[in-house]
């Protein structure tokens, strides 16, 4: 199957994409009403900010979504060095570790789990991960040296390193997933500069699970978004954090190359210093870094005195702002697309807003 007007990858990852969007919200709709009859639902507390109960399912149809996005590889005919078949045995260990991340989370949503046993299982899935060759080996650090672009990591520190980043960018989304819309934003964000890094790399396995994942992303927001009429629970968030450790890390592994600390930090920039903000308050107050309070900043941004749409763009423009800084860096993209990042930050974001009105009246 071939078009006249994209290359076979492009038309692939186009269909990957638009499969994943489709099945995403067909589902989306059924998850919800069966959420409703057997009462799976996320109860309102003191902590979250929605007022009533809100069916808490949404994993399961991106979960759905994403792999009918990839499957749909079948219906392409003669793109064979397409199919799952060829994919890289990297991707395939991020898929069958992946699945075992969301089953984790769908656990937690239909009998919740305690917090000791969830980060447990998530450290054994990223060993296993790591003792599949899934694993952070080199740094590229030559924003310190110049004699620090590849930086070889002993093995026993390539698998703390390994484990410890894929735990906690799984909990990073969970924790930031506290207003609607919020964690499935960043997510899509984060993904879409992972995906102009990997297609201009040419790394194409990975460009069309990202498609994939950023397909099921936007189907969900549609319904996530304030006021959220489904959340993604702990199957989706966990299962999209997974997702974005690995492939932070994984193009690196497979081609052998450094993992470009600086560039992969400033995309997922905003979940990991409010992860690492939260931890180190916790700590200081003699509480248990793992249980949770509201420290986060959508909840400091809310007692601020904004409501959650205000909160979300404010957060969506930020982390927007240094991917486009993280592109730029990697070469990427243009330096112009900084400045433009810059104005749409301002546009998204009322209090800079009502500050340059102030100005001009």
């Amino acid at each position: 199957m071939k078009s006249i007007f994209f290359t076979e990858l492009q038309f692939l990852i186009l269909l990957i994409g638009a499969t994943s969007f489709l099945i995403t919200f067909i589902l989306v709709p059924i998850a919800k009403g069966f959420g409703e009859k057997y009462n799976i639902n996320d109860i309102p507390n003191n902590r979250k900010l929605h007022t009533k109960s809100i069916v808490r399912l949404g994993g399961v149809p991106i979960f759905i979504g994403f792999l009918c996005g990839l499957l749909s590889i079948i219906f392409t005919g003669n793109l064979d060095q397409f199919s799952l078949e060829n994919i890289s045995s990297y991707g395939r260990v991020m898929l069958f570790t992946g699945t075992a991340i969301f089953f984790l989370g769908l656990c937690d949503d239909l009998f919740k789990l305690s917090p000791k046993f969830r980060l447990g299982f998530q450290f054994l899935v990223a060993t296993i991960a790591w003792f599949s060759n899934l694993r952070i080996n080199s740094l590229d650090l030559s924003f310190i040296s110049s004699s620090m672009n590849e930086v070889q990591i002993p093995l026993i520190m390539s698998f703390f390193i390994t484990v410890i980043w894929i735990a906690g960018i799984i909990n990073a989304i969970n924790w930031m997933d506290g207003a609607d819309g919020l964690a499935i934003g960043l997510l899509i964000i984060a993904s879409v500069a992972f995906f102009i890094i990997e297609y201009s790399n040419n790394i194409q396995y990975l460009s069309c699970i990202l498609a994939s994942l950023i397909g099921a992303a936007l189907a969900f927001l549609i319904f996530n978004y304030n006021p959220a009429k489904i959340i993604m629970g702990d199957s989706g968030s966990y299962f999209l954090g997974f997702n974005l450790s690995i492939v932070s890390f994984i193009s690196s592994t497979d081609n052998s190359t450094p993992f470009d600390v600086r560039v992969v930090f400033l995309i997922m920039f905003i979940p990991i210093v409010d992860m690492a903000y939260v931890i180190f308050t916790r700590i200081i107050n003699g509480k248990v870094p793992i249980y949770p309070d509201k420290t986060h900043l959508h909840h400091r941004l809310l007692d601020s005195g904004l409501n959650q749409r205000q909160t979300v763009k404010i957060i969506w423009s930020l982390s927007a702002f240094f991917s486009v800084v993280a592109l730029v860096i990697d070469g990427k993209i243009n330096q112009i697309f900084i400045f433009y990042a810059l104005i749409i930050h301002c546009l998204c974001n009322v209090r800079i807003r009502d500050f340059f009105k102030k100005l001009l009246c």
